[in-house]
């Protein structure tokens, strides 16, 4: 799993990304090639759906490419399935509230931290890098709060 986009976040360093709102491996390939820092894989405004999107991670992880989803809500059972794919972090639009950014936070996780519930997907290595990914999740995950609103203020 990719930990250098976390760290670069961390230190203020300049990032290059895109989105992607086209169900094409080719387009994350050519991103990444070109030095892409990350690329988010939009499921708020395409047709794109979670298969899609984890094609498209699989593909980011290969060039060592950051892939973040931005999420079509808030929700949980979306948050678990875009993670175990593969996600190195989420978007979450349309963030209004502190508590809506810190459930998210919750169905990212698993417990002590959170409440999402074990999977064993692609992220875990299918179960093999379970515990690794766990440590990982701590550490390197991204989580991206989308203010859109007058009430988030």
């Amino acid at each position: 799993m990719n930990t250098r986009l976390k760290q670069q976040l961390r230190t203020g360093q300049l990032t290059v990304g895109s989105w992607v709102t086209l169900a094409n491996e080719a387009i994350v390939e050519v991103l990444c090639d070109a030095g892409y820092d990350w690329i988010v894989v939009d499921l708020e405004h395409s047709s794109l759906s979670v298969g899609d999107a984890e094609s498209l991670i699989r593909v980011a992880d290969l060039k060592d490419c950051g892939a973040l989803v931005r999420l079509t809500g808030h929700d949980p059972a979306q948050i678990k399935r875009v993670m175990d794919a593969g996600a190195h972090g989420i978007i979450v639009p349309m963030v209004c509230h502190r508590h809506e950014l810190e459930a998210a936070h919750r169905s990212m996780h698993y417990p002590p931290s959170g409440n999402r519930g074990v999977g064993l997907a692609r992220a875990q290595g299918y179960g093999e890098r379970f515990e690794e990914y766990g440590r990982w999740l701590l550490e390197s995950s991204v989580l991206i709060a989308q203010i859109e609103h007058a009430d988030a203020l």
